[in-house]
């Protein structure tokens, strides 16, 4: 009797315990996560984003001159080649056939037109078959000149330094003349094209900067030059601008994407801007998030003008330095404790590490 009193109160005792560590669990306040955004002061004028793409400043479908039967080509793709270098040739046969034709008449004009020249000197010949010899002898020059250019036409030359990007035709293949057999792309500097509307390309006297970025440099941020802005829209009615990568950057190649940061001249006051994701107005007013000693607090702000990357000015309202809540501050309610969003590890992407 005494043991099975013993246990009752052991079993007793043990329940109480769990009851006691699952209630003190449940009352344990779970703190939001949200993520955070130091505020930054504003760079002086107005900031555009546009997406862009990377090409070669160069770009060329070298050809030959002359048709005929491919010979062999010399390069493959992905080789680097100097300017003048032969990168394919073309069986020359018939066009030295024509040439060594071409040259045997040649020789047989000029013996010609230098005897009845001769004889005009001498006053014996008359004007007339001057004029026929001298006009004949420029006739066959410039015809012999065009054969040796026909066989000079037969070796295809880089017209500059860069790369195969594309093999178009094989050796044995029958080609026209202009018929494109090698793609090149120039190793010189990059150019970066974006598309802008017609209201920016109005502001173009107001352009102050163009800077890129780029995914695969996440932490460099490369100056551009402005070379043109075309004068005719595309079909999407917006205008290509050709900007210049400064220097040269062998891990920026043709084709990749980018963000093209457009800087436009100070035209007063610098604002600062935040992403519109910030933006809190189940008040009826503009409010964000201002985070401090691990709470949140509504604080009105002031709003400028709203940019096309997702950004909007903040006139008033807000310093540098702050800390503002970006993302789900309808959520959020005035004065809740909260805790900070560990960032994303640059190195560890998805945090499989």
């Amino acid at each position: 009797m005494k043991t099975k009193v013993f246990w009752s109160i052991v079993l007793t005792a043990t329940m109480v315990l769990t009851a006691g560590c699952g209630k003190e669990k449940s009352t344990t306040t779970n703190e939001r996560l949200v993520l955070l955004q130091t505020v930054e002061n504003g760079e002086g004028g107005s900031v555009m984003t546009y997406p862009g793409r990377t090409r070669a400043s160069e770009e060329a479908n070298v050809a030959f001159r002359v048709a005929g039967t491919l010979l062999r080509v010399t390069v493959k793709e992905g080789d680097h080649v100097r300017i003048g270098q032969v990168i394919a040739q073309m069986d020359d046969r018939d066009y030295r056939v024509q040439l060594t034709a071409a040259e045997a008449e040649f020789t047989q004009v000029k013996a010609e037109a230098e005897r009845v020249m001769a004889l005009f000197a001498d006053s014996v010949g008359t004007a007339n078959n001057y004029d026929k010899a001298r006009y004949g002898l420029q006739q066959i020059t410039q015809k012999l000149q065009h054969c040796r250019d026909q066989v000079a036409d037969c070796v295809l030359r880089a017209p500059f330094d860069g790369y195969v990007q594309s093999v178009l035709r094989e050796a044995h293949e029958t080609v026209g003349a202009g018929m494109p057999v090698i793609s090149l792309i120039g190793d010189g500097l990059t150019e970066v094209v974006i598309n802008i509307p017609a209201s920016e390309t109005l502001r173009r006297d107001e352009f102050a900067s163009f800077s890129a970025r780029f995914d695969v440099l996440p932490d460099e941020q490369f100056p551009l030059q402005l070379l043109s802005i075309a004068r005719q829209a595309n079909v999407n009615q917006l205008y290509e601008v050709r900007l210049g990568l400064q220097g040269r950057h062998p891990q920026i190649t043709p084709g990749m994407s980018t963000m093209v940061r457009l800087n436009y001249k100070n035209e007063g006051a610098n604002p600062i801007c935040i992403p519109l994701s910030a933006i809190h107005r189940a008040t009826g007013v503009s409010s964000v998030f201002v985070f401090a000693d691990g709470k949140v607090r509504l604080k009105t702000v002031i709003l400028g003008q709203v940019h096309n990357n997702g950004s909007v000015e903040v006139l008033d309202g807000l310093e540098a330095g702050q800390q503002i809540v970006v993302s789900g501050v309808n959520t959020l309610t005035d004065g809740e404790t909260v805790r900070p969003a560990p960032r994303p590890s640059k190195t560890n992407v998805g945090g499989l590490l």
